[in-house]
Protein backbone atom coordinates (compact mmCIF):
# COMPACT_ATOMS: atom_id res chain seq x y z
CA UNK A 1 0.00 0.00 0.00
CA UNK A 2 1.07 3.31 -1.22
CA UNK A 3 2.39 5.47 2.28
CA UNK A 4 0.74 8.85 1.10
CA UNK A 5 -2.56 9.87 2.40
CA UNK A 6 -3.39 11.67 -0.89
CA UNK A 7 -3.15 8.60 -2.26
CA UNK A 8 -6.27 6.14 -1.58
CA UNK A 9 -5.37 2.68 -1.16
CA UNK A 10 -8.04 0.43 -3.08
CA UNK A 11 -7.74 -2.73 -0.99
CA UNK A 12 -9.12 -0.63 2.13
CA UNK A 13 -11.82 0.90 -0.09
CA UNK A 14 -12.61 -2.34 -1.65
CA UNK A 15 -12.77 -3.82 1.81
CA UNK A 16 -15.28 -1.04 2.90
CA UNK A 17 -17.46 -1.72 -0.21
CA UNK A 18 -17.50 -5.37 0.25
CA UNK A 19 -18.30 -4.98 4.17
CA UNK A 20 -21.07 -2.88 3.83
CA UNK A 21 -22.37 -5.24 0.89
CA UNK A 22 -25.59 -6.87 3.06
CA UNK A 23 -26.53 -3.25 4.66
CA UNK A 24 -26.55 -1.44 1.30
CA UNK A 25 -28.77 -4.24 -0.09
CA UNK A 26 -31.00 -4.18 2.81
CA UNK A 27 -31.60 -0.29 2.29
CA UNK A 28 -31.98 -0.13 -1.68
CA UNK A 29 -34.80 -3.24 -1.61
CA UNK A 30 -35.97 -1.54 1.80
CA UNK A 31 -36.22 1.78 0.79
CA UNK A 32 -37.57 0.77 -3.11
CA UNK A 33 -40.41 -1.36 -0.70
CA UNK A 34 -41.97 1.27 1.22
CA UNK A 35 -41.69 3.98 -1.52
CA UNK A 36 -43.96 1.83 -3.53
CA UNK A 37 -45.83 0.91 -0.71
CA UNK A 38 -46.59 4.54 0.61
CA UNK A 39 -47.08 5.67 -3.22
CA UNK A 40 -49.82 2.96 -3.61
CA UNK A 41 -51.04 3.94 -0.12
CA UNK A 42 -51.70 7.43 -1.90
CA UNK A 43 -53.00 6.46 -4.76
CA UNK A 44 -55.23 4.50 -3.03
CA UNK A 45 -56.51 7.39 -0.58
CA UNK A 46 -56.97 9.95 -2.84
CA UNK A 47 -59.72 7.51 -4.72
CA UNK A 48 -61.52 7.23 -1.75
CA UNK A 49 -61.30 10.89 -0.72
CA UNK A 50 -64.05 12.79 -1.89
CA UNK A 51 -62.73 16.23 -3.68
CA UNK A 52 -59.40 14.20 -4.14
CA UNK A 53 -56.25 15.03 -3.51
CA UNK A 54 -56.84 18.89 -2.86
CA UNK A 55 -59.19 18.45 -0.10
CA UNK A 56 -57.87 15.55 1.09
CA UNK A 57 -54.19 17.39 1.75
CA UNK A 58 -56.19 20.20 3.79
CA UNK A 59 -57.90 17.62 6.09
CA UNK A 60 -54.59 16.63 6.41
CA UNK A 61 -52.85 19.91 7.12
CA UNK A 62 -54.19 20.22 10.96
CA UNK A 63 -52.63 17.02 11.90
CA UNK A 64 -50.07 17.44 9.70
CA UNK A 65 -49.07 21.00 11.89
CA UNK A 66 -49.68 18.91 15.05
CA UNK A 67 -47.42 16.55 14.56
CA UNK A 68 -44.76 18.44 13.12
CA UNK A 69 -42.14 17.07 15.78
CA UNK A 70 -41.97 13.68 13.91
CA UNK A 71 -41.55 14.86 10.17
CA UNK A 72 -41.32 18.25 9.01
CA UNK A 73 -41.94 20.09 5.85
CA UNK A 74 -45.20 19.06 4.94
CA UNK A 75 -45.43 20.97 0.67
CA UNK A 76 -47.63 19.77 -1.54
CA UNK A 77 -48.77 16.94 0.11
CA UNK A 78 -51.70 17.18 -2.32
CA UNK A 79 -49.14 15.46 -4.78
CA UNK A 80 -47.49 11.95 -4.67
CA UNK A 81 -43.58 13.82 -4.89
CA UNK A 82 -44.69 16.21 -2.11
CA UNK A 83 -46.38 13.41 0.07
CA UNK A 84 -43.25 11.20 -0.53
CA UNK A 85 -40.67 13.81 0.29
CA UNK A 86 -43.36 14.24 4.15
CA UNK A 87 -44.01 10.85 4.39
CA UNK A 88 -40.83 8.99 3.77
CA UNK A 89 -37.56 10.65 2.57
CA UNK A 90 -37.58 12.97 6.17
CA UNK A 91 -37.77 9.74 8.02
CA UNK A 92 -35.25 8.08 5.57
CA UNK A 93 -33.32 10.89 5.88
CA UNK A 94 -32.88 10.09 9.65
CA UNK A 95 -32.78 6.80 9.42
CA UNK A 96 -29.95 6.81 7.04
CA UNK A 97 -28.03 9.58 8.89
CA UNK A 98 -28.05 7.41 11.58
CA UNK A 99 -26.95 4.42 9.73
CA UNK A 100 -24.25 6.42 8.64
CA UNK A 101 -23.16 7.50 12.33
CA UNK A 102 -23.08 3.60 13.17
CA UNK A 103 -20.69 3.21 10.45
CA UNK A 104 -18.62 6.16 11.32
CA UNK A 105 -18.18 5.07 15.10
CA UNK A 106 -17.25 1.50 13.87
CA UNK A 107 -14.86 2.48 10.90
CA UNK A 108 -11.92 2.46 12.92
CA UNK A 109 -11.98 1.50 16.37
CA UNK A 110 -13.65 -2.05 15.42
CA UNK A 111 -10.62 -2.19 12.99
CA UNK A 112 -8.32 -1.86 15.79
CA UNK A 113 -10.34 -4.55 18.49
CA UNK A 114 -9.89 -7.07 15.78
CA UNK A 115 -6.19 -6.33 15.14
CA UNK A 116 -6.29 -5.29 11.12
CA UNK A 117 -5.91 -2.26 11.75
CA UNK A 118 -2.63 -2.49 13.90
CA UNK A 119 -1.86 -4.66 10.39
CA UNK A 120 -2.26 -1.59 8.05
CA UNK A 121 -0.39 0.56 10.08
CA UNK A 122 2.37 -1.72 10.30
CA UNK A 123 2.36 -1.99 6.40
CA UNK A 124 3.43 1.34 6.39
CA UNK A 125 0.15 3.17 5.84
CA UNK A 126 -0.47 6.18 8.29
CA UNK A 127 -3.26 6.57 10.35
CA UNK A 128 -4.84 9.85 8.66
CA UNK A 129 -4.53 8.22 4.94
CA UNK A 130 -6.30 4.71 6.70
CA UNK A 131 -9.14 7.13 7.80
CA UNK A 132 -9.21 8.98 4.27
CA UNK A 133 -9.14 5.33 2.81
CA UNK A 134 -12.06 4.49 5.18
CA UNK A 135 -14.09 7.44 4.35
CA UNK A 136 -13.63 7.17 0.25
CA UNK A 137 -15.06 3.53 1.20
CA UNK A 138 -18.12 4.44 2.40
CA UNK A 139 -19.03 7.88 0.19
CA UNK A 140 -18.78 4.50 -2.60
CA UNK A 141 -21.40 2.77 -0.23
CA UNK A 142 -23.82 5.82 0.08
CA UNK A 143 -23.75 6.29 -3.86
CA UNK A 144 -24.75 2.64 -4.06
CA UNK A 145 -27.57 3.05 -1.78
CA UNK A 146 -28.51 5.70 -3.14
CA UNK A 147 -28.53 5.08 -6.76
CA UNK A 148 -30.68 2.00 -5.62
CA UNK A 149 -32.87 4.61 -3.33
CA UNK A 150 -33.62 6.68 -6.26
CA UNK A 151 -34.62 4.22 -8.57
CA UNK A 152 -37.25 2.96 -5.99
CA UNK A 153 -38.83 6.53 -5.87
CA UNK A 154 -38.59 7.59 -9.53
CA UNK A 155 -40.47 3.87 -9.57
CA UNK A 156 -42.94 5.00 -7.52
CA UNK A 157 -43.74 8.25 -9.07
CA UNK A 158 -44.16 6.29 -12.27
CA UNK A 159 -46.49 4.13 -10.98
CA UNK A 160 -48.60 7.18 -9.18
CA UNK A 161 -48.63 8.53 -12.60
CA UNK A 162 -46.25 11.81 -11.68
CA UNK A 163 -42.76 10.54 -12.93
CA UNK A 164 -39.99 12.61 -11.81
CA UNK A 165 -36.90 11.14 -12.71
CA UNK A 166 -34.34 13.83 -11.87
CA UNK A 167 -36.57 14.76 -8.72
CA UNK A 168 -36.06 11.10 -7.41
CA UNK A 169 -32.40 10.69 -7.79
CA UNK A 170 -31.49 14.37 -6.25
CA UNK A 171 -33.52 13.51 -3.35
CA UNK A 172 -31.49 10.12 -3.31
CA UNK A 173 -27.97 12.58 -3.83
CA UNK A 174 -29.05 14.70 -1.00
CA UNK A 175 -29.87 11.75 1.62
CA UNK A 176 -26.34 10.63 0.96
CA UNK A 177 -25.35 14.11 2.11
CA UNK A 178 -27.12 13.74 4.96
CA UNK A 179 -25.93 10.43 5.89
CA UNK A 180 -22.18 11.60 5.39
CA UNK A 181 -22.53 13.72 7.69
CA UNK A 182 -24.07 11.24 9.86
CA UNK A 183 -20.77 9.27 9.05
CA UNK A 184 -18.46 12.54 9.84
CA UNK A 185 -19.89 12.96 13.21
CA UNK A 186 -19.77 9.11 14.16
CA UNK A 187 -16.10 8.93 13.07
CA UNK A 188 -15.19 12.35 15.34
CA UNK A 189 -17.11 10.92 18.66
CA UNK A 190 -15.51 7.09 17.69
CA UNK A 191 -12.53 8.63 17.98
CA UNK A 192 -13.35 10.50 21.24
CA UNK A 193 -15.01 8.40 23.39
CA UNK A 194 -13.62 6.00 25.61
CA UNK A 195 -15.65 2.96 24.40
CA UNK A 196 -17.05 2.39 20.60
CA UNK A 197 -20.87 1.53 21.95
CA UNK A 198 -20.63 4.95 23.88
CA UNK A 199 -19.11 6.88 20.10
CA UNK A 200 -22.33 5.07 18.46
CA UNK A 201 -25.15 5.69 21.17
CA UNK A 202 -24.12 9.46 21.35
CA UNK A 203 -23.96 9.95 17.63
CA UNK A 204 -27.51 8.67 17.20
CA UNK A 205 -28.39 10.41 20.25
CA UNK A 206 -27.39 13.61 18.96
CA UNK A 207 -28.63 13.14 15.69
CA UNK A 208 -32.12 12.40 16.70
CA UNK A 209 -32.61 15.47 19.00
CA UNK A 210 -30.86 18.06 15.92
CA UNK A 211 -33.46 16.42 14.00
CA UNK A 212 -36.64 17.09 16.18
CA UNK A 213 -35.12 20.67 16.90
CA UNK A 214 -35.01 21.32 13.16
CA UNK A 215 -38.06 20.24 13.05
CA UNK A 216 -39.64 22.70 15.05
CA UNK A 217 -37.10 25.54 15.33
CA UNK A 218 -39.93 28.46 14.35
CA UNK A 219 -41.42 27.23 17.66
CA UNK A 220 -38.86 27.43 20.31
CA UNK A 221 -37.56 31.15 19.83
CA UNK A 222 -33.68 31.98 19.89
CA UNK A 223 -33.02 28.00 20.96
CA UNK A 224 -33.92 27.89 16.79
CA UNK A 225 -30.68 29.02 15.72
CA UNK A 226 -29.42 25.10 16.84
CA UNK A 227 -30.75 24.08 12.98
CA UNK A 228 -27.51 25.52 12.02
CA UNK A 229 -25.72 22.67 13.56
CA UNK A 230 -27.99 20.25 12.49
CA UNK A 231 -27.90 18.44 8.49
CA UNK A 232 -31.31 18.15 8.38
CA UNK A 233 -31.69 21.99 7.57
CA UNK A 234 -29.58 22.32 4.78
CA UNK A 235 -30.95 18.65 3.46
CA UNK A 236 -34.25 20.59 3.32
CA UNK A 237 -33.19 23.18 0.94
CA UNK A 238 -33.53 20.84 -1.89
CA UNK A 239 -36.94 19.46 -1.55
CA UNK A 240 -36.97 17.83 -5.64
CA UNK A 241 -40.16 15.86 -5.50
CA UNK A 242 -42.22 19.14 -4.45
CA UNK A 243 -43.35 20.43 -7.60
CA UNK A 244 -41.49 23.68 -8.76
CA UNK A 245 -38.80 22.74 -6.69
CA UNK A 246 -35.40 20.96 -6.83
CA UNK A 247 -31.28 20.98 -6.02
CA UNK A 248 -30.63 23.97 -4.21
CA UNK A 249 -26.58 24.25 -4.54
CA UNK A 250 -25.57 26.12 -1.90
CA UNK A 251 -26.64 24.46 1.33
CA UNK A 252 -25.61 20.96 -0.24
CA UNK A 253 -22.60 22.12 -0.68
CA UNK A 254 -22.64 23.46 2.81
CA UNK A 255 -23.55 20.29 3.89
CA UNK A 256 -21.14 18.49 2.06
CA UNK A 257 -18.83 20.51 3.67
CA UNK A 258 -19.77 19.94 6.95
CA UNK A 259 -19.11 16.07 6.75
CA UNK A 260 -15.31 16.91 5.34
CA UNK A 261 -14.39 19.42 8.24
CA UNK A 262 -16.10 16.74 10.67
CA UNK A 263 -13.69 13.67 9.03
CA UNK A 264 -10.62 16.24 9.08
CA UNK A 265 -11.13 16.82 12.91
CA UNK A 266 -11.41 12.78 13.47
CA UNK A 267 -8.71 12.37 11.60
CA UNK A 268 -6.78 14.97 13.67
CA UNK A 269 -8.13 13.37 16.64
CA UNK A 270 -7.30 9.99 15.28
CA UNK A 271 -3.40 10.98 15.20
CA UNK A 272 -3.35 12.11 18.64
CA UNK A 273 -5.07 9.26 20.65
CA UNK A 274 -3.87 6.02 21.64
CA UNK A 275 -4.37 3.13 19.73
CA UNK A 276 -7.92 1.09 20.45
CA UNK A 277 -8.14 4.46 22.82
CA UNK A 278 -10.76 7.36 22.55
CA UNK A 279 -8.83 10.60 23.41
CA UNK A 280 -10.89 10.78 26.36
CA UNK A 281 -10.56 6.90 27.99
CA UNK A 282 -10.76 6.97 31.37
CA UNK A 283 -6.90 6.91 32.68
CA UNK A 284 -5.83 4.85 35.74
CA UNK A 285 -5.33 6.36 38.89
CA UNK A 286 -1.71 5.90 39.88
CA UNK A 287 -2.47 6.27 43.55
CA UNK A 288 -5.26 3.61 43.60
CA UNK A 289 -4.52 0.66 44.79
CA UNK A 290 -4.76 -2.40 42.48
CA UNK A 291 -7.50 -4.88 43.27
CA UNK A 292 -6.67 -8.45 43.16
CA UNK A 293 -9.91 -9.58 42.14
CA UNK A 294 -12.24 -8.96 39.24
CA UNK A 295 -15.56 -7.61 39.50
CA UNK A 296 -18.91 -10.05 40.75
CA UNK A 297 -20.67 -8.41 37.58
CA UNK A 298 -17.98 -9.56 35.03
CA UNK A 299 -18.35 -13.35 36.35
CA UNK A 300 -21.23 -13.64 33.96
CA UNK A 301 -21.48 -13.12 30.09
CA UNK A 302 -24.87 -10.77 30.82
CA UNK A 303 -23.51 -8.78 33.77
CA UNK A 304 -20.78 -8.12 32.10
CA UNK A 305 -22.20 -7.52 28.68
CA UNK A 306 -24.51 -4.71 30.81
CA UNK A 307 -21.75 -2.97 32.93
CA UNK A 308 -19.10 -2.63 29.78
CA UNK A 309 -21.14 -0.56 27.73
CA UNK A 310 -23.51 1.17 30.66
CA UNK A 311 -22.76 4.61 28.81
CA UNK A 312 -24.27 3.54 25.64
CA UNK A 313 -27.18 1.92 27.14
CA UNK A 314 -27.68 5.21 29.16
CA UNK A 315 -28.10 6.80 25.50
CA UNK A 316 -30.46 4.86 24.76
CA UNK A 317 -32.29 5.47 27.34
CA UNK A 318 -31.97 9.10 27.22
CA UNK A 319 -33.43 8.91 23.72
CA UNK A 320 -36.14 6.91 24.63
CA UNK A 321 -37.11 8.90 27.47
CA UNK A 322 -36.63 12.12 26.04
CA UNK A 323 -38.80 10.64 22.29
CA UNK A 324 -41.93 9.39 23.89
CA UNK A 325 -41.88 12.70 26.63
CA UNK A 326 -41.90 15.03 23.51
CA UNK A 327 -44.68 12.76 22.04
CA UNK A 328 -46.46 13.86 25.40
CA UNK A 329 -46.13 16.76 25.47
CA UNK A 330 -47.85 17.04 22.09
CA UNK A 331 -51.42 15.60 23.45
CA UNK A 332 -52.76 18.87 24.35
CA UNK A 333 -52.44 20.85 20.94
CA UNK A 334 -53.47 16.86 19.00
CA UNK A 335 -56.45 16.87 21.43
CA UNK A 336 -57.49 20.75 20.45
CA UNK A 337 -57.45 19.47 16.75
CA UNK A 338 -59.15 15.51 17.03
CA UNK A 339 -62.65 16.52 16.73
CA UNK A 340 -62.47 18.88 13.43
CA UNK A 341 -60.35 17.07 11.07
CA UNK A 342 -60.44 13.59 9.90
CA UNK A 343 -56.90 13.29 9.61
CA UNK A 344 -56.07 13.47 13.40
CA UNK A 345 -58.83 10.94 14.18
CA UNK A 346 -57.49 8.42 11.13
CA UNK A 347 -53.61 8.62 13.26
CA UNK A 348 -55.71 6.84 15.98
CA UNK A 349 -57.66 4.15 14.88
CA UNK A 350 -61.31 3.44 14.91
CA UNK A 351 -63.01 5.04 18.02
CA UNK A 352 -62.61 1.87 20.25
CA UNK A 353 -64.38 3.75 23.21
CA UNK A 354 -62.12 5.04 24.61
CA UNK A 355 -61.30 8.29 26.03
CA UNK A 356 -59.60 10.84 23.36
CA UNK A 357 -56.37 11.17 25.80
CA UNK A 358 -56.35 7.02 26.52
CA UNK A 359 -55.79 6.83 22.44
CA UNK A 360 -53.52 9.34 22.31
CA UNK A 361 -51.53 7.87 25.00
CA UNK A 362 -51.77 4.81 23.64
CA UNK A 363 -50.37 5.56 19.88
CA UNK A 364 -47.56 7.53 21.46
CA UNK A 365 -47.03 4.19 23.66
CA UNK A 366 -46.68 2.13 20.41
CA UNK A 367 -43.77 4.46 18.96
CA UNK A 368 -41.77 2.47 21.65
CA UNK A 369 -41.58 -0.09 19.50
CA UNK A 370 -39.07 0.65 16.48
CA UNK A 371 -37.04 2.39 19.86
CA UNK A 372 -36.63 -0.90 21.17
CA UNK A 373 -35.86 -2.74 17.85
CA UNK A 374 -33.35 -0.75 16.87
CA UNK A 375 -31.63 -1.58 19.88
CA UNK A 376 -31.91 -5.01 19.46
CA UNK A 377 -30.85 -4.69 15.67
CA UNK A 378 -27.38 -2.70 17.49
CA UNK A 379 -26.95 -5.85 19.69
CA UNK A 380 -26.89 -8.04 16.93
CA UNK A 381 -24.30 -6.15 15.36
CA UNK A 382 -22.21 -6.41 18.87
CA UNK A 383 -22.52 -10.21 18.35
CA UNK A 384 -21.52 -10.18 15.25
CA UNK A 385 -18.32 -7.97 16.05
CA UNK A 386 -17.33 -10.70 18.64
CA UNK A 387 -17.38 -13.45 16.67
CA UNK A 388 -15.11 -10.98 13.94
CA UNK A 389 -13.02 -10.11 17.12
CA UNK A 390 -12.61 -13.64 18.34
CA UNK A 391 -14.01 -13.40 21.14
CA UNK A 392 -16.84 -15.89 20.76
CA UNK A 393 -13.43 -18.41 20.56
CA UNK A 394 -12.18 -17.33 23.58
CA UNK A 395 -15.26 -17.32 26.40
CA UNK A 396 -16.22 -20.62 24.84
CA UNK A 397 -12.59 -21.89 25.48
CA UNK A 398 -13.63 -21.45 29.01
CA UNK A 399 -16.08 -23.63 30.82
CA UNK A 400 -19.27 -22.29 28.77
CA UNK A 401 -21.25 -23.95 26.16
CA UNK A 402 -22.80 -22.25 23.02
CA UNK A 403 -26.84 -22.64 24.37
CA UNK A 404 -25.62 -20.92 27.60
CA UNK A 405 -23.62 -18.51 25.62
CA UNK A 406 -26.73 -17.45 23.66
CA UNK A 407 -28.94 -17.38 26.84
CA UNK A 408 -26.74 -15.14 28.02
CA UNK A 409 -26.80 -12.90 25.36
CA UNK A 410 -30.48 -13.00 24.85
CA UNK A 411 -30.59 -12.18 28.97
CA UNK A 412 -28.73 -9.26 28.10
CA UNK A 413 -30.32 -8.02 25.25
CA UNK A 414 -33.54 -8.71 27.84
CA UNK A 415 -32.13 -6.55 30.06
CA UNK A 416 -30.83 -3.99 28.01
CA UNK A 417 -34.57 -3.24 26.66
CA UNK A 418 -36.23 -3.23 29.47
CA UNK A 419 -34.29 -0.86 30.88
CA UNK A 420 -34.82 1.25 27.45
CA UNK A 421 -38.45 0.76 27.42
CA UNK A 422 -39.01 1.47 30.89
CA UNK A 423 -37.06 4.78 30.24
CA UNK A 424 -39.09 5.76 27.05
CA UNK A 425 -42.48 4.85 28.95
CA UNK A 426 -41.33 6.70 31.96
CA UNK A 427 -40.82 9.65 30.28
CA UNK A 428 -44.28 9.53 28.22
CA UNK A 429 -45.74 9.54 32.27
CA UNK A 430 -44.07 12.00 33.57
CA UNK A 431 -45.12 14.75 31.48
CA UNK A 432 -48.37 13.26 30.75
CA UNK A 433 -48.44 13.77 34.68
CA UNK A 434 -47.30 17.34 34.39
CA UNK A 435 -49.48 18.24 32.27
CA UNK A 436 -52.58 17.17 34.11
CA UNK A 437 -53.51 13.95 31.61
CA UNK A 438 -54.95 11.18 33.66
CA UNK A 439 -52.90 7.82 33.36
CA UNK A 440 -53.96 4.65 33.16
CA UNK A 441 -51.75 2.17 35.43
CA UNK A 442 -52.85 -1.03 34.57
CA UNK A 443 -52.18 0.13 30.94
CA UNK A 444 -48.83 1.07 31.51
CA UNK A 445 -47.96 -1.85 32.51
CA UNK A 446 -49.27 -3.89 29.82
CA UNK A 447 -47.11 -1.71 27.75
CA UNK A 448 -44.39 -2.28 29.53
CA UNK A 449 -44.86 -6.32 29.51
CA UNK A 450 -45.77 -6.23 25.67
CA UNK A 451 -42.72 -4.51 24.32
CA UNK A 452 -40.72 -6.96 26.68
CA UNK A 453 -42.38 -9.53 25.30
CA UNK A 454 -41.91 -7.98 21.69
CA UNK A 455 -38.00 -7.57 22.63
CA UNK A 456 -37.85 -11.04 23.28
CA UNK A 457 -39.17 -12.13 20.09
CA UNK A 458 -37.16 -10.20 18.04
CA UNK A 459 -33.56 -10.77 19.79
CA UNK A 460 -34.47 -14.86 18.96
CA UNK A 461 -34.95 -13.87 15.58
CA UNK A 462 -31.58 -11.89 16.18
CA UNK A 463 -29.44 -14.71 17.50
CA UNK A 464 -30.84 -17.00 15.06
CA UNK A 465 -29.56 -14.70 12.08
CA UNK A 466 -26.24 -14.45 13.60
CA UNK A 467 -25.76 -18.03 14.55
CA UNK A 468 -26.27 -18.72 10.77
CA UNK A 469 -24.92 -16.42 9.32
CA UNK A 470 -22.07 -15.12 11.40
CA UNK A 471 -21.48 -12.13 9.39
CA UNK A 472 -22.31 -8.83 8.52
CA UNK A 473 -25.09 -10.01 6.65
CA UNK A 474 -26.81 -11.57 10.11
CA UNK A 475 -28.08 -7.77 10.90
CA UNK A 476 -29.11 -6.72 7.18
CA UNK A 477 -31.20 -10.09 6.83
CA UNK A 478 -32.61 -8.96 10.48
CA UNK A 479 -33.35 -4.80 8.86
CA UNK A 480 -35.06 -6.90 6.02
CA UNK A 481 -37.35 -8.88 8.42
CA UNK A 482 -37.96 -5.93 10.59
CA UNK A 483 -38.85 -3.81 7.58
CA UNK A 484 -41.09 -6.52 5.96
CA UNK A 485 -43.00 -7.29 9.20
CA UNK A 486 -43.81 -3.35 9.43
CA UNK A 487 -45.00 -2.75 6.20
CA UNK A 488 -47.54 -6.12 6.62
CA UNK A 489 -48.97 -3.64 9.35
CA UNK A 490 -49.57 -0.55 7.68
CA UNK A 491 -50.72 -2.81 4.30
CA UNK A 492 -53.43 -5.26 5.72
CA UNK A 493 -55.74 -1.76 6.16
CA UNK A 494 -54.61 -0.25 3.03
CA UNK A 495 -55.74 -3.20 0.86
CA UNK A 496 -58.74 -4.46 3.27
CA UNK A 497 -56.52 -8.14 4.18
CA UNK A 498 -57.83 -10.45 6.28
CA UNK A 499 -56.96 -9.22 9.94
CA UNK A 500 -54.98 -12.49 10.56
CA UNK A 501 -52.37 -11.52 8.28
CA UNK A 502 -51.70 -9.04 11.12
CA UNK A 503 -50.27 -11.98 13.19
CA UNK A 504 -47.64 -13.06 10.76
CA UNK A 505 -45.52 -9.37 11.62
CA UNK A 506 -44.32 -9.14 15.10
CA UNK A 507 -45.58 -5.25 14.90
CA UNK A 508 -49.31 -6.57 14.27
CA UNK A 509 -48.92 -9.31 17.27
CA UNK A 510 -47.96 -6.29 19.27
CA UNK A 511 -51.39 -5.28 19.72
CA UNK A 512 -52.62 -1.72 21.03
CA UNK A 513 -51.39 -2.87 25.32
CA UNK A 514 -52.05 0.37 26.70
CA UNK A 515 -55.85 0.18 26.08
CA UNK A 516 -56.68 -3.29 26.47
CA UNK A 517 -55.12 -6.64 26.76
CA UNK A 518 -52.80 -7.58 23.88
CA UNK A 519 -55.09 -10.57 21.82
CA UNK A 520 -54.45 -13.76 22.61
CA UNK A 521 -53.14 -15.02 19.30
CA UNK A 522 -50.95 -12.58 19.09
CA UNK A 523 -49.44 -13.19 22.60
CA UNK A 524 -48.83 -16.67 21.75
CA UNK A 525 -46.98 -15.87 18.02
CA UNK A 526 -44.51 -13.62 20.14
CA UNK A 527 -44.03 -15.84 22.55
CA UNK A 528 -43.91 -18.50 20.01
CA UNK A 529 -41.07 -16.82 18.49
CA UNK A 530 -38.97 -15.89 21.23
CA UNK A 531 -39.16 -19.32 23.03
CA UNK A 532 -38.74 -21.33 19.47
CA UNK A 533 -36.19 -18.80 18.18
CA UNK A 534 -33.78 -18.92 20.95
CA UNK A 535 -34.20 -22.84 20.99
CA UNK A 536 -32.86 -22.44 17.05
CA UNK A 537 -30.48 -20.25 17.71
CA UNK A 538 -28.70 -22.27 20.49
CA UNK A 539 -28.92 -25.31 17.85
CA UNK A 540 -27.62 -24.04 14.96
CA UNK A 541 -24.96 -22.20 16.99
CA UNK A 542 -23.66 -25.38 18.55
CA UNK A 543 -23.23 -26.87 14.99
CA UNK A 544 -21.25 -23.88 13.43
CA UNK A 545 -18.18 -22.88 13.45
CA UNK A 546 -16.89 -19.99 16.40
CA UNK A 547 -15.64 -17.92 13.89
CA UNK A 548 -17.12 -15.14 11.70
CA UNK A 549 -18.25 -16.19 8.19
Amino acid sequence: MASSPLRPARPLITDTLRAHRWGALAWIVGGAVAMLTIGLGFIEEVERFPGGAVEMAAGMRPGVEAMRLLRWPAERIDTLGGYLAYHNVTLFSLGLAAYGAVQGAHAIRTAETRGVQAEILAAGRPRTAALVDRAIGFAAVLSVICLGLGAGIAAAMALGGEPDTSGSFTTALVMGLCAYAGYGLGMLLGQLTPGLRTGTGLAVLLLTTLYLLTNIWSEIGPAGAVRFLSPFHYANYSRALVPGRGLDLAPSLILFAVSLALLAAAALVYRRRDYASGLFAHRARPHRPVRNVQRPALRAVWSATLLRHRTGLLSWMLAAAAYLALLSRLEPAFADMFDEFSYTQGLLGPDSGHSLTDRYLAFAGQLIMPIVTAYIITQAAGWVGELRQGHVELLLSSPLSWPRLVAQRLLAALIGAALVAGAGIGGLAVVAAANGTGLDGAGLARLAADTLLLAAALAAVAALAVAWLRSTAAVGALAVFVGLSYLVVYLVPLFAWPDWVNRISLFGAFGNPYLELPPVAGTVVLLSVAVLGSLGAATVAQRTPKVAG
